[in-house]
């Protein structure tokens, strides 16, 4: 007698932070396969001996792949993990050499940090199998539900682990793909409580010289992963390199260090969306009380940046600048990102902007600033020095003055008091700011035969206006073209950062920094130009008074005169009392 078909599995529930893998078709996991098979699926293989050496002794956990056991070597008695393919995928055969890849891609790798891959085989029921390290201890996911989040001095030795796991697979031409806290598995080793082994290289990707996966594992616009960790580009369908990797270590760095991952969503394509379009919270915002440092922070927000060619170039300089935290070297640049969003074509994710957006990192140059100090002091003097002059002003009303006080008083309404000790008179009435240069002329010349690339620049109003603005050199102040133009402008390809001022009538000026290595996007809101103040100096009014003005004392004989208390109060006193807070320079 045929056996039934065992039900179909059911579809894994991505927004609990399970692996995906999707498809450009609209499914959201392979299908599974119903196979007709004349030998029952097994409930559970405890009990039964594999290879005729491994004995199942009780199951571990099940996966969106199959399930784990623990097993027993018959000969050694040293005990091991085994992981089994699940029976609906094991007739896949796409799946089940992906299945198979993860014990090829482990085995490729000799690191202490990763995992031992030790043997495969098939199973009775036709599935296949791999043999690998028994691990005792938790995953690092585990580790925050229990814990919270944890301090930077326990998450630093955690992350150069996991760097330099990434790092020699990356070494031998491997991209995890899937880097997640439940995929690093911490145990405890001598007298580290927390040595890490990062697993589950199922969905991994084989590099070779001719970058090609072999059997047709993966199709274009195919995605992996699970969203909460997945980089922009894989959110895309677009072909991954390590960089993915450096993506992932970066959240999972914020989610230790935080207590929770950047982005969260309903569906999974609400995360992927946001880790395209929105910028990381700042994990110092997110948690104040956590005193990360500042040199951390720009390592993870490096490390998730949204153009790939900003980010850590590879694991090693990841560790290295995680090691390099608290010795005093320089934080990692930052750069703030504009994300364009063209209606066709690949999306591009890199730019600056000389202000960063609210709750992001800027480029870290300065350790912690001091607070600022309070102005009641000053506000306290204000209101003492007003009391002072309302006290002069009554005494001048009560008491008067002779006729020659009048006089002055008289000669003093008809000077400003600007000019009472001014120099001679100036024959520049007016200061102006120096002028702007004038707009250049001259088209920006690219040498012939180089590499170029273009940049297609959308400029705005705060309304969403579209302004029109000069793309400039500011070394030289040639003009590159015109933004919102259809073919964009040309320029040299590098991977050096340069810098680019956009230039509007009207508008204030701005300064970006690109790093021109492929045609990209960006779309950047202009301010409008604030309005400059002149300084100007009043000419001296012309009085009747014939009697020459009296030179100002030196300092000296004023302060004789201050002391001696002349029936005459000083000449200044008189324009000081009538306008304390006049245009008088301070």
């Amino acid at each position: 007698m045929v056996a039934s078909a065992p039900p179909p599995a059911p579809v894994p529930d991505m927004s609990g932070g399970g692996t995906m893998i999707a498809s450009n078709d609209g499914a959201g996991v392979p299908a599974p396969v119903v196979a007709q098979h004349s030998i029952p699926m097994p409930a559970d293989l405890t009990g039964q001996t594999l290879l005729g050496r491994y004995t199942i002794l009780k199951k571990l956990g099940e996966g969106g792949m199959g399930t784990v056991y623990m097993c027993e070597h018959a000969t050694i008695g040293k005990k091991f993990a085994v992981k089994v393919l699940s029976y609906e995928l094991a007739h896949k055969e796409d799946l089940r050499e992906r299945f198979l890849q993860e014990a090829r891609a482990a085995s490729m790798i000799s690191q202490e940090n990763v995992v031992e891959i030790s043997d495969f085989g098939d199973t009775p029921d036709g599935s296949v199998f791999f043999v690998m390290e028994f691990l005792q201890g938790e995953d690092l996911s585990d580790t925050v539900k229990d814990h919270g989040r944890l301090p930077w001095a326990r998450v630093k030795p955690i992350m150069i682990q996991i760097c330099r796991a990434l790092g020699a697979a990356h070494d031998a031409g491997i991209i995890h793909r899937d880097m997640k806290p439940e995929n690093c598995y911490r145990i405890k080793r001598g007298k580290n409580d927390d040595f890490i082994k990062v697993l589950d290289f199922g969905i991994a990707k084989v590099t070779s010289e001719d970058e090609t996966e072999g059997k047709g594992l993966t199709r274009t616009g195919m995605i992996f992963g699970t969203p909460e960790y997945m980089s922009p580009e894989q959110a895309q369908g677009a072909k991954p390199d390590h960089r993915v990797d450096v993506y992932a270590v970066g959240v999972i760095m914020y989610e230790l260090l935080t207590g929770r991952v950047p982005f969260t969503a309903d569906t999974f394509m609400g995360i992927l969306t946001k880790h395209m379009f929105e910028v990381p919270e700042a994990p110092s915002s997110v948690v104040p009380d956590a005193d990360i440092p500042p040199e951390v922070e720009a390592i993870i927000l490096k490390a998730m940046q949204k153009d790939r060619e900003l980010r850590f170039s590879s694991m090693a300089e990841m560790a290295e600048a995680i090691e390099a935290v608290g010795t005093g070297a320089a934080a990692v640049n930052v750069v703030s990102e504009n994300i364009a969003r063209p209606s066709t074509g690949e999306m591009a994710f890199t730019g600056g902007r000389p202000t960063p957006m609210p709750g992001t990192m800027p480029p870290v140059t300065a350790q912690y600033q001091e607070p600022a100090k309070s102005n009641k002091g000053l506000v306290i003097g204000i209101i003492g020095g007003l009391a002072l002059v309302a006290a002069g002003v009554g005494a001048l009303m009560a008491f008067g003055g002779d006729d020659d006080d009048q006089a002055v008083g008289t000669e003093q309404k008809t000077e400003d008091p600007a000019t009472v000790a001014a120099p001679p008179e100036d024959s520049t009435p007016e200061v102006a700011p120096d002028p702007e240069p004038e707009e250049p002329e001259k088209q920006k010349e690219l040498a012939a035969g180089i590499e170029t690339v273009n940049y297609h620049i959308t400029t705005k109003d705060p309304d969403g206006n579209l302004i029109e603005a000069k793309i400039l050199d500011p070394l030289d102040n040639a003009i590159y073209g015109m933004t919102n133009t259809e073919g964009g402008v040309e320029v040299e390809k590098s991977e050096k950062v340069m810098k680019v001022l956009l230039k509007a009538k009207g508008f204030e000026p701005m300064e970006i920094d690109v790093q021109p290595i492929r045609d990209k996007y960006f779309e950047y809101t202009l301010e409008p130009e604030k309005k400059k103040t002149t300084v100007s100096k009043p000419p001296t009014k012309k009085t009747n008074n014939t009697t020459p003005k009296k030179a100002d004392p030196k300092p000296e004989e004023a302060t004789k005169t201050d002391e001696t208390k002349t029936d005459k109060p000083p000449r200044r006193v008189s324009p000081d009392l009538k306008d304390p807070f006049g245009s008088k320079g301070r």
